[in-house]
C-alpha cells in the first residue's frame, strides 16, 4: 500500500486527497484508508480513553478495536464524514463515544449488570474535545518528529537534525552544538532552521490528514501550540 506520505507530491494537502482517491477506488481502497486511520488515530483515542470518564468502561484497546471494526467496515461511515464537512478527528471521537454508549445500552438490554457509577459516566462524559485534541496534538508532534528525523537522515542532514533537537527540544546552547559539529554559531543556527523547516513540513502533512489546507496552516500550528502548553 502506498501511504500518502510516501508519494512524491505528498506536501501538503495530498494526504486528504489520497483518502478521497482511495475511498473512490472501491473496497480495496477503503481498506487502505481504514488501515491508515487506525494507524494514525488509535494512540490518541487510547490516551483520551485512559483519562476520560469512559476509562471504567473496559480496556481501551478493546473498545477502540471494536469501534474501528464496527464503523470502518461500513461504507456509509466514512461517506457520512465526507458529506459532513467535519474535521476527521471530530468525526472519529464522536463515533467512538456513540459506539461505547451503544455497546453498553446493548449489554444492559441483554441483562449484563452495569454499575451505577459506570452508567452515570456514560450519560455524562464531560468535555470530550479538549482532552482528545490534546492527545491528538501530542501524537501529531511525535509522528512529525519521527518523519522529519528520517527525512533529514535521507537528505544528508543528520547533523542539522541533531542541532535542531539539541537546541530547540533539549534547550542546549548553540555553543555546545558548535563544538561537537565543528561549526560556528551562525552556521549552527542556519542548520537548525533547515531542520526546523523539515519538521514544519512534516507537521503540516499530519494536519492535512485532519482536513487542514495550506491557507489555514498558520492558524492550525498556533492551535497546536496552545493545546500542548
Amino acid at each position: 500500500m502506498a501511504k500518502p506520505e510516501q508519494k512524491k507530491d505528498a506536501f501538503p494537502a495530498t494526504q486528504m486527497e489520497w483518502i478521497h482517491e482511495r475511498m473512490d477506488a472501491g473496497k480495496e481502497g477503503r481498506r487502505e484508508v481504514a488501515s491508515h486511520l487506525m494507524d494514525v488515530y488509535a494512540e490518541p483515542l487510547r490516551i483520551y480513553l485512559l483519562g476520560s470518564s469512559f476509562r471504567s468502561a473496559g480496556e481501551p484497546e478493546e473498545l477502540i478495536n471494536g469501534f474501528f471494526a464496527n464503523r470502518l467496515s461500513r461504507d456509509d461511515y466514512l461517506d457520512g464524514w465526507r458529506a459532513s464537512d467535519k474535521r476527521l478527528r471530530r468525526w472519529l471521537i464522536n463515533g467512538l463515544i456513540f459506539y461505547i454508549k451503544e455497546e453498553f445500552r446493548r449489554r444492559k438490554k441483554s441483562g449484563t449488570p452495569i454499575s451505577p457509577e459506570l452508567e452515570a459516566d456514560l450519560e455524562d462524559s464531560g468535555d470530550h474535545y479538549r482532552a482528545f485534541d490534546q492527545a491528538w496534538a501530542a501524537s501529531i508532534v511525535r509522528r512529525a518528529m519521527s518523519e522529519a528525523g528520517q527525512i533529514c537522515q535521507k537528505e544528508g542532514l543528520a547533523e542539522h537534525w541533531d542541532i535542531f533537537i539539541r537546541h530547540h527540544v533539549q534547550q542546549q546552547p548553540y555553543a555546545a552544538c558548535c563544538r561537537d559539529h565543528n561549526v560556528d554559531t551562525a552556521r549552527a543556527a542556519v542548520m537548525a532552521r533547515t531542520a526546523a523547516a523539515r519538521f514544519r513540513e512534516a507537521i503540516c502533512r499530519q494536519l492535512s490528514l485532519d482536513g487542514a489546507d495550506e491557507s489555514s496552516f498558520n492558524d492550525e500550528l498556533a492551535g497546536l501550540r496552545s493545546l500542548l502548553q
